[in-house]
């Protein structure tokens, strides 16, 4: 790095559903989205627990979810320019949230150029493994727009794809997109969704939560090598663990993430979600 240039920390939102054990010492700041469940406000990845947020869901409670305000990122952007850091901000698609809307108009309101933002064109840990990389390249001294030109290029690297016990939670989120022609189908179909280019797009429909699984293990195989790979969940540990293992099977070398799907991205996948999202390698 030289002298003139400054440090950069990456900026993101808990959509990333990154935690503080995968963050480490990264210069990584998390803006929180929030979640109102019968007016009570909640902080994404703060104010309630996993276990909290799915016996709501389950009690047949359908939780609001809001991007984060303008004055949220304002803070974080201040805080971080005031110690001589260049911000570099990447955030979940802005076609299924209003968070890179936020982002940007508090980035106008400080009137500065050393805020670059990124729409991620995706979510959870699509998000998150951007960050990472983008972390890990300011940890070693690139400039704000090495790290945004290679995290715009990155993007086009990563692949989601998860099932869901039901379409419900996506169609009352408004967030179920082209996923909708898969509502007409017979009740116990397992659907199998991606995120692609910023919206969820149907994949196919299984008979069983085990061939969906199965299905999950070998879409990653037909992708891979993977850099990064990632399965999380929302209340279905078990389902989770077995992807997991149909994934090493085939993958014996890929170390594998796992976690709990956050509140935000759980409101609209429900209860039994299980997804898997990686970054496919460059060295192929």
């Amino acid at each position: 790095m030289s002298s003139e240039q400054r440090a950069v920390h990456i900026v993101t939102d808990s959509a990333a559903d990154l935690t503080a054990d995968w963050i480490g010492d990264l210069p990584i700041s998390v803006v929180p989205l929030t979640v109102d469940i019968e007016g009570k406000i909640y902080k994404d990845g703060i104010d309630l627990t996993t276990e909290e947020f799915v016996s709501q869901l389950r009690s047949g409670v359908f939780p609001k979810t809001s991007q984060p305000s303008i004055g949220a990122f304002q803070e974080a952007y201040r805080e971080i320019l005031d110690s001589g850091h260049d911000i570099v901000s990447i955030h979940i698609s802005a076609q299924l949230s209003g968070t890179m809307n936020s982002a940007n108009q508090a980035r106008a309101s400080l009137e500065t150029d050393q805020i670059h933002i990124v729409d991620s064109g995706t979510v959870s840990m699509g998000v998150g493994f951007l960050a990472l990389e983008a972390a890990e390249m300011a940890r070693d001294g690139r400039s704000a727009t090495e790290i945004t030109d290679y995290i715009e290029s990155r993007k086009q690297d990563q692949r989601l794809y998860a099932t869901l016990e039901t379409l419900e939670y996506l169609q009352k989120g408004g967030r179920i997109g082209r996923a909708a022609a898969m509502l007409g189908s017979a009740l116990k179909l397992k659907p199998i969704i991606q995120v692609r280019a910023g919206v969820v797009e149907p994949v196919e429909r299984v008979r069983t939560y085990r061939k969906a699984l199965d299905r999950l293990a070998a879409i990653q195989q037909e992708n891979q090598p993977f850099d990064r790979i990632a399965v999380l969940h929302l209340d279905a540990e078990t389902e989770a663990a077995r992807l997991v293992e149909r994934i090493q099977e085939l993958q014996p070398e890929l170390k594998v993430v796992t976690g709990n799907i956050g509140t935000v991205i759980g409101t609209y996948g429900g209860p039994g979600l299980v997804g898997v999202t990686g970054l496919v390698s460059r060295n192929q």
